[in-house]
């Protein structure tokens, strides 16, 4: 099994999430969201070819949909790194590259 790393840009872009649904859904919402967005991140630790190749943005980089967003990852032989958690309307492309 590969080894999962969140990156501290994933992280804070998971906290950001949690914060956006807490205005707008209130606690339980925002917490049932990341709750389900964590068993997402693990279900790409479980089968990590499950996202799409977005090798034209970055090498070894995957993306996988989930709800609302998007898991970024890189994958290597060892280590599945979450790199980022981007909302679908977000450009993914410009997010990466800074």
């Amino acid at each position: 099994m590969h080894k999962l790393l969140i990156r501290p840009l994933a992280r804070n872009d998971i906290k950001n999430i949690w914060r956006y649904t807490y205005k707008n859904w209130g606690e339980q919402q925002a917490d049932n969201y990341t709750e389900l967005l964590d068993l997402a991140i693990h279900e790409v630790l479980e089968n990590p070819e499950m996202g799409i190749s977005i090798e034209h943005i970055r090498k070894g980089y995957r993306l996988y949909h989930f709800k609302h967003h998007f898991v970024i990852y890189h994958l290597t032989s060892t280590v599945i790194d979450i790199v980022r958690v981007l909302g679908e309307s977000m450009n993914i492309e410009h997010h990466l590259l800074k």
